[in-house]
């Protein structure tokens, strides 16, 4: 019997296969490649360690050079997918860290989207599946905006800058158009937005001016007047100049309005996001969009804005307007304080029409018996919405548009002169008051400067607000509307943001005319087309309003491609420079059509600057005199300005 050797012995337990084959094995002759030693291997080296461990990295099919198991597609396209989710949430987390203008992108989405959501949500369910009637559905809809509408506004107010000033707007032409519960609600950003502390303040002075606090004011007081979407205002009294020759010359009291710093970024991102939605959701807007990127840009300069105040100060004084019916505050920059970030301005001293108006319509309020003018605001949008409905335009007796039994029964038995008498009434009751208010203005101090709210009194520990009293309201907007007027079809270079926030009423009855950052300048060749419009307008002259449009390069046109008639250029027009026309519209073929249905569907492909300016300032002006349940006729107003414009060579 044969053994095998202690080599075959020592192959046989690590090859179990050979041990048949072992005699053989024996008889052969010996290979090339040295036996294996008996016992234990020896640790490999450090390089062929190095690389054992280095091949754990490389795929299996790659292994040795040779694809000894491809991959199956679905693997692959696994790989690919989860290669490119890990680099999308890379790139968003970047993007969101780093780029301010992306960060506020998703936060405004982010708090938008739910909104929007629920709201869809809800017409679907009340609509398809429990098939409400038109009560209960608009009983919902009211409960959802009462909810959503403050969520909105700390939306706003959470991102500041494009987006205040978009709410201020809708706050003022949206009166009567927009749900009354959003209106209300952005009403308060007309007002102001919360401020910054007063370091950062006192910084960005001095690190705009390269001075001392100390070395430029006398005083400067640390609560702001009114703090808005780009800046805030703070009364200062000047030091006296060391080249001033009088000891004895009066500190001038200023306003001194500073920029936030981060203001031009945001406003950049902003204004880039509303371009990109543009494009997406409502190309043919493309250039309404490009337009508001313009007028925004000059307004963080506030070199520029001082140069606006002068202009526009020297134009109404030549015009005759100023210091007559209005005031535009005079630039102060004696000390050489005014630079891009800061503008130093003369102090006037009023109520802010925002808070003229909400005066008066608690005081009628509280004539009919109500605590305040909340319920009455509902009652003046309602009825306001009725009167577009019925065509629009110069109201009748003012706030005989009032809702409530008492003021029904005025308007029939009074006639037009109901809501006068009514004002008069609402006066009288609160006489008293009003006198006690005129005596406290001798002493108290008033909210001045820009948009801003009233400034809180302490006299004998008690704190008051500060009211003015027996203001001509009707005068006021009247006013306002006049020299808008002026400015637009005659000097051409004009406040384009006349919101209630930016107007005071002064104690002697003027206007104040503040912020002129965001001003218009239109050539005069558009400034004649305007006036030849105003006056179309003014005798309902459609075919002429249509043309003047055409000729002029406006396009639009409806869902289905059709071009635009000269009827829906008419109520285009008139929407833009004249009044809130609701009423339904009778096309040229005869057909009769709603005019919101339309409008929804109509496409604008072409808008002239001219166009965009005017409705934009006809729309604000339109707004505040509905906010005060006062509706105008733009034209009516105007017609006289523009026979003026056209007049000029």
């Amino acid at each position: 019997m044969l053994f095998p050797t202690p080599i075959a012995r020592h192959t046989a337990r690590t090859n179990p296969l050979t041990t048949c084959f072992a005699p053989i094995a024996m008889c052969q002759a010996p290979t090339t490649s040295p036996p294996k030693p008996i016992g234990p291997s020896p640790p490999p080296s450090s390089t062929s360690n190095l690389l054992r461990h280095a091949s754990i990295l490389i795929p299996p099919f790659l292994r040795n050079g040779v694809f000894h198991q491809p991959p199956s597609k679905k693997k692959t396209a696994l790989l690919v997918l989860v290669t490119l989710l890990l680099l999308s949430i890379t790139l968003l987390t970047t993007l969101y860290t780093f780029h301010r203008g992306f960060r506020r992108t998703i936060q405004f989405w982010r708090g938008l989207a739910p909104m929007a959501l629920q709201y869809k949500l809800l017409k679907f369910k009340s609509r398809k599946i429990d098939r409400v009637d038109d009560a209960e559905y608009q009983r919902r809809i009211t409960a959802f905006r009462q909810r959503n509408a403050p969520q909105l506004v700390d939306l706003i107010l959470s991102l500041g800058g494009i987006y205040v000033k978009i709410g201020q707007v809708m706050s003022t032409i949206g009166a009567g158009l927009l749900p009354e519960e959003y209106v209300r609600a952005l009403r308060p950003l007309q007002d102001g937005v919360p401020p910054k502390r007063m370091d950062q303040i006192s910084k960005i002075i001095q690190d705009s001016t390269g001075k001392r606090m100390d070395d430029l004011f006398v005083e400067f007081e640390e609560r702001p007047i009114g703090a808005a979407s780009i800046a805030q205002a703070h009364r200062a009294t000047l030091r006296p100049s060391s080249s001033s020759t009088s000891s004895n010359e009066t500190p001038q009291r200023v306003i001194v309005k500073v920029q936030y710093p981060e203001v031009a970024d945001l406003f950049a991102a902003d204004l880039s996001n509303l371009e990109w939605a543009t494009r997406l959701f409502a190309p043919e807007n493309l250039e309404v969009a490009k337009a508001m990127r313009k007028r925004h840009e000059n307004e963080l300069d506030f070199r520029i804005e001082a140069e606006n105040l002068r202009q526009c100060a020297s134009d109404m004084q030549r015009h005759g307007v100023e210091p007559s019916l209005v005031r535009i505050p005079r630039v102060r920059n004696e000390t050489g304080i005014c630079s891009k970030n800061v503008l130093v301005m003369e102090y006037l001293e009023g109520m802010s029409l925002s808070d003229v108006i909400q005066e008066e319509q608690d005081r009628v309020a509280r004539a009919l018996g109500k605590e305040d003018a909340a319920e009455l605001k509902g009652a003046i949008m309602m009825r306001m919405r009725d009167h577009f409905e019925r065509g629009g335009g110069a109201g009748v007796g003012g706030m005989n548009m009032l809702g409530g039994a008492r003021m029904n029964l005025l308007s029939k038995v009074l006639g037009p002169a109901g809501g006068t008498l009514l004002r008069a009434y609402a006066s009288a009751r609160n006489g008293v008051e009003d006198a006690m208010l005129v005596l406290q203005r001798t002493t108290g101090k008033i909210r001045v400067g820009l948009g801003g709210k009233k400034f809180d009194l302490l006299e004998d520990g008690v704190k008051k607000k500060a009211k003015r009293a027996n203001v001509n309201l009707s005068k006021a907007l009247k006013t306002l509307v006049h020299v808008h007027g002026i400015q637009f079809m005659i000097s051409g270079v004009y406040n384009a943001d006349p919101h209630p926030g930016n107007v005071l009423v002064l104690p002697d009855g003027r206007l104040g005319l503040l912020d002129y950052g965001m001003v218009g300048k239109l050539s005069k060749k558009d400034r004649q087309t305007v006036a030849e419009l105003i006056l179309a307008l003014n005798r309902n002259d459609k075919a002429t309003a249509a043309r003047i449009y055409r000729e002029n390069g406006y396009k639009a046109t409806l869902s289905d491609g059709m071009q635009v008639d000269d009827s829906i250029l008419h109520r285009l027009a008139t929407f833009h420079l004249d009044k809130i026309d609701l009423s339904k519209l009778t096309l040229d073929n005869g057909d009769t059509v709603d005019v919101l249905e339309l409008l929804r569907g109509t496409r604008e492909r072409a808008v002239p600057s001219w166009v965009e300016e005017g409705r934009r300032l006809g729309g604000l002006l339109q707004g505040v005199c509905v906010q005060a349940a006062r509706p105008i006729s733009l034209a009516k107003e105007w017609s006289s300005i523009a026979k003026d414009a056209l007049k000029q060579k």
